[in-house]
């Protein structure tokens, strides 16, 4: 069975300096109806990695486009969130072991 490329992204930070991600999940939360992206950083750095930390935030939409959203960060304060977050990701994790 052939596997789907993952959708990439390019996001540049507060100086200018752009990464590529690859989308990993897009979850929508049934408690509180938004929408999140998991995104893995890829490149040089990260292929060979044991470890590689994964960035998820809130999708906020805006037009019609498949572009057409803000990242948003998830506050940290946000337990709830983060608690259903972290059982989706575990969830993903054992599916692919």
């Amino acid at each position: 069975m052939q596997q789907n490329e993952p959708t990439h992204y390019v996001i540049p930070d507060g100086e200018g300096n752009e990464f590529k991600f690859a989308e990993r999940l897009r979850y929508e939360s049934p408690r509180s109806s938004k929408t999140y992206i998991f995104l893995e950083p890829v490149g040089a750095d990260y292929d060979e990695a044991e470890e590689v930390d994964i960035f998820v935030y809130e999708l906020e939409e805006y037009g019609e486009g498949d572009d057409d959203f803000n990242l948003v960060p998830i506050a940290e304060d946000d337990a709830e969130t983060w608690d259903e977050i972290e059982e989706v990701f575990n969830t993903l994790e054992d599916e692919l072991d």
